[in-house]
């Protein structure tokens, strides 16, 4: 007789290179281990850090990466790491892997992180396992996790990445989860329906886990004075941008009272950071490899200059840091959608364009003198994960009845 435990949940997250997506599934995951630590969790990802989810006991498919070339007409797919393999036959392994991987570990729930329909529609045929699944002892239930923001309801595909529209199918997802706040006429058109249920913001780490200052510079070997702290990804003019924000550094003659952290994203160009580092502006710049948790580091700092990812300003508004941010430019236009949205009681924002055209001396001085304002935030990644197996575990014993929004 079929109970209300679920025992097996397979998790897919696309990704090859972005650290984000494997931290909001690993916050995910941890926050339903709370109140559930006999589920068994499987991970299908291309993820380059696999041993993030490792390091917590849990189990990792890793599937070939794939990366998307950015700075090629298109942004065309290919290969991340392997040279002599197309990346349709890549493409088509790793639809195999999440298949066969489905088949063996035969899950109660799959859950799909950010593309509704995976990397180039890879995991479409779970949708047909779904459709013919239903009413039988081995129906699942399916479910959509979405950081927010352009990624609510992407079902009209206009992209490379997605050949196979989930539109194309009946609706196949139970829950689609939003790691947002509502946004009363979302520009995108995007209306909530009985399956959208936004949760809130979620980050892997609470107030309560962060480190104390005095424990950062310890182990990161820091002089005891005030942190300007640097992390600019790997996507735009880094150097450009680095160079521009260090000019600004000397001209307010900051470095008298400021030592400047620069964090160096594992996937930017060696070429590049040794341009960075021969710049003599850089003289007096620490650098350190990118590190977890970050959001220790940025808690210890007086000032972070970062991009708009999703992770990063969640770690910003959690620990009250006073931040430059500077967001990326991607046709989607989301970094720039996410800062109109935050509030900026300790934040500055300026575009790629503003920071390359002039060294933000007056910018970040002000941004200095500014008081800090505690805003009292606290994602609570718990709260969430009780609130995602509650729903699962009342469909399994209700998988007819149509979720309704309880918000």
């Amino acid at each position: 007789m079929k109970t209300n435990n679920i025992h097996r949940i397979l998790v897919y997250t696309h990704n090859s290179i972005g650290l984000g997506h494997i931290f909001r599934t690993l916050a995910v995951i941890t926050g339903i281990r709370r109140w559930r630590p006999d589920i068994d969790f499987m991970v299908l990802s291309g993820t380059s850090v696999p041993h993030i989810l490792m390091r917590k006991g849990i189990e990792v498919v890793k599937l070939p990466g794939i990366k998307k070339a950015i700075d090629e007409t298109g942004a065309p797919l290919k290969p991340r790491y392997l040279r002599n393999v197309s990346v349709d036959d890549i493409l088509d392994f790793r639809q195999t892997v999440i298949r066969e991987a489905f088949v063996f570990f035969k899950p109660e729930v799959v859950m799909v992180e950010h593309y509704l329909s995976g990397l180039s529609g890879e995991i479409t045929p779970l949708f047909t396992k779904k459709i013919a699944c239903k009413g039988t002892p081995e129906a699942f239930a399916l479910v959509h996790l979405s950081r927010g923001i352009m990624g609510v309801d992407s079902n009209q595909v206009k992209d490379a990445d997605h050949p196979c529209p989930i539109s194309s199918f009946p609706e196949p997802y139970d829950f689609r989860y939003v790691f947002d706040d509502p946004v009363p006429n979302d520009s995108d058109g995007t209306q909530p329906n009985s399956r959208v249920r936004y949760l809130g913001r979620i980050a892997e780490n609470s107030i309560e886990d962060l480190t104390g200052k005095e424990t950062v510079l310890s182990r990161f070997r820091l002089p005891e004075k005030p942190i300007i702290l640097i992390y600019l990804s790997r996507h735009g003019d880094i150097a450009g941008l680095s160079k521009s924000l260090m000019s600004a550094v000397e001209t307010a003659d900051i470095n008298r009272i400021f030592q400047t952290i620069m964090v160096v994203d594992p996937y930017l160009d060696p070429i590049i950071i040794e341009d960075i580092k021969a710049d003599i502006r850089f003289r007096h710049v620490r650098f350190l490899p990118f590190f977890y948790p970050l959001i220790d580091l940025i808690h210890a700092s007086e000032i972070f200059i970062c991009r708009a990812g999703y992770n990063i300003i969640n770690e910003i508004l959690l620990t009250d840091a006073k931040a430059l941010i500077i967001p990326e430019h991607h046709p989607s236009g989301e970094q720039e959608e996410r800062v109109r949205r935050l509030p900026l009681n300790n934040i500055s924002v300026l575009t790629e364009e503003d920071v390359l055209t002039s060294p933000p001396t007056s910018v970040l001085l002000a941004l200095i003198d500014r008081k800090k304002t505690s805003l009292g935030l606290n994602f609570d990644k718990y709260a969430i994960g009780k609130k995602i197996i509650d729903d699962l575990e009342a469909w399994i014993l209700y998988p007819d009845l149509c979720p309704v929004d309880s918000f």
